[in-house]
């Protein structure tokens, strides 16, 4: 009886065309959210998809369990297809290189929705236990369980390397109006969830409409637009000021970018240019300035003696008493032996010092699992070997360059909230050098940008991004772009930034912010199993 009311209830669905094209328009909502991620202007859109796809659950779930979880699935895998597919294409190249990045496409995929199965299916469970899954509450419960599930998700991903921040949460709605007064207390996760939370009233509002429910419809949309229009529009006090106090002094900044096209195929020629293009920067630099490179600007570690080119450039830096910091690959020696690790030389007057790269990317930087898959490499590859180490913790320390400290990434490491709220400790504002030329796709640049606003108002600092193959950028501590190359060509940009000490309310709570929506997952599983062990009959209990 109460399965044929499940299926009674709700919008109908008589056909099974009617349920497939809901199927296939969840997948196109899972698209559009992806792609939103490179362009955060098309908030509008971003919003009405997710809730699109809310709804679009609880409509299959009222005919089949197994449908409401197949177009969260197809949602979910279209969203990280579309918005961050392009990884692929930072993998090796080989003579198999096409199935290869397939099949890590489809590896990425299929690890990506390990968690979304995992969590709507203990979520489920425990339903059933409480008595959500039927009656009166049974499409509230759906509607939560629905959010819950997705947010879990995106939190699970900061806690490890695949995926990170790409195609986040939050990142399609970072210029949804109040983004500016609360990402700096929640983070771009928290303001994600918020956003989640909105589209699921929204979806819920929808779905009583579209049964028949009309009260209940009007209820839940007075909610949804109450609450939206409270996160959105209430100015926090202090939220939207800046959480950290201005530093005593400002920094002289020089941006080198190379050419795109410079690190695809090295050659001396290359080489010298670009100890050309730095040592024209140090002419050009006032004293006490900081000169930042790109990713990999040389394309091998710096000689030990310090003769030739390399001297000379050492000697210009001394001379006009500026800072370094250039991004090439360095060989760190350790118990093990000598291993290449990605790193950011800085060469300053009276201090050297070095930051290594902590989070590599799998298939481009490095191999894994070599000891297992050697085999399986060495049919793939030409030159099979384990590729770059990552950065030791100590490694990772801040830098202090021109009187205060920076803290430093590399590339992708921009896209852990949780490593660059470490990053961000302690610092007056922070470098991002990156090799954009690996990834020849507009959609990559444009959503690394987005995220390196992100990451400028979640800390309250400001963030110089150093790119090849990229735009390199200035953006101020509340996001805003404030200087930017205009093209992918060789240019160096003067710029001058306003260090900012202290911690935003966000950095101080980041891991227990991430891990806010496991913890309540958590806990209405156990509540739903505990409700559902029975109890030992006591002593004063009458047995029948």
């Amino acid at each position: 009886m109460q399965t044929a009311f499940r299926r009674a209830e709700g919008p109908a669905l008589r056909t099974e065309a009617a349920a497939g094209g809901l199927l296939l328009s969840g997948a196109m909502c899972g698209a559009g959210l992806g792609l939103a991620a490179a362009f955060p202007q098309a908030w509008p859109a971003a919003w009405i998809a997710l809730a699109l796809h809310g709804l679009i659950v609880l409509t299959l779930a009222r005919r089949s369990p197994l449908l409401a979880l197949l177009a969260l699935t197809l949602g979910w895998w279209a969203w990280q297809a579309t918005g961050m597919g392009w990884v692929v294409m930072a993998v090796r190249d080989s003579e198999w290189a096409a199935w290869w990045r397939l099949g890590v496409l489809i590896f990425v995929l299929l690890v990506q929705g390990a968690p979304l199965l995992a969590t709507w299916w203990l979520l489920g469970r425990s339903a059933a236990r409480i008595g959500w899954a039927d009656g009166g509450r049974a499409t509230g419960w759906l509607a939560l369980r629905w959010g819950l599930t997705l947010a879990c998700t995106d939190s699970l991903r900061q806690f490890g390397w695949l995926g990170s921040g790409y195609a986040g949460l939050g990142l399609p709605f970072f210029d949804l109006p109040g983004a500016d007064a609360w990402i700096p207390l929640v983070g771009a996760t928290g303001w994600g969830w918020l956003v989640l939370l909105s589209a699921a009233g929204a979806a819920l509002a929808c779905w009583h409409g579209l049964a028949g429910q009309r009260r209940a419809g009007r209820r839940c949309a007075a909610i949804t637009l109450a609450g939206s229009a409270l996160v959105m529009l209430l100015p926090l006090p202090g939220a939207r000021s800046e959480p950290a106090a201005a530093a005593p002094a400002e920094v002289a900044l020089l941006a080198v970018q190379p050419p795109a096209q410079r690190g695809l195929q090295w050659t001396m020629k290359g080489r010298d240019d670009a100890i050309g293009q730095l040592q024209a920067a140090i002419a050009d630099a006032p004293a006490g300035s900081v000169i930042v490179t790109a990713e990999t600007f040389f394309p091998e570690p710096p000689p030990r003696d310090g003769a030739g080119r390399w001297g000379e450039l050492l000697h210009s830096m001394q001379a006009r008493g500026v800072h370094l910091l250039v991004g090439m690959p360095y060989l760190m020696r350790n118990h093990e032996g000598v291993h290449l690790i990605n790193s950011i030389v800085q060469l300053s007057p009276q201090r050297q010092s070095l930051y290594a790269k902590e989070r590599l990317v799998p298939g481009g930087e490095y191999l894994p699992w070599s000891d297992v898959l050697g085999g399986v490499y060495a049919q793939l590859f030409n030159n099979v070997r384990d590729g770059q180490r990552s950065g030791p913790p100590e490694l990772t320390a801040p830098l202090f360059v021109a009187n205060g400290s920076v803290g430093a990434s590399i590339c992708h490491e921009l896209s852990f909230a949780l490593t660059m709220a470490q990053r961000a400790d302690g610092v007056g504002w922070l470098v991002n050098v990156a090799d954009d030329a690996w990834i020849d796709s507009d959609l990559y640049r444009r959503q690394m940008l987005s995220i390196a606003r992100l990451r400028a108002l979640e800390s309250g600092k400001p963030l110089l991004r150093v790119s090849q193959g990229g735009p390199t950028a200035l953006i101020a501590p509340d996001g805003r772009v404030l200087d930017q190359t205009l093209n992918l060509d060789a240019a160096t940009l003067h710029l001058r930034l306003q260090p900012r000490l202290g911690r935003s309310a966000y950095h101080q709570l980041a891991p227990s912010l991430a891990a806010a929506p496991l913890l309540l997952a958590l806990a209405l599983c156990v509540g739903g199993f505990l409700r559902g062990v029975p109890r030992r009959p006591t002593s004063e209990t009458q047995l029948p």
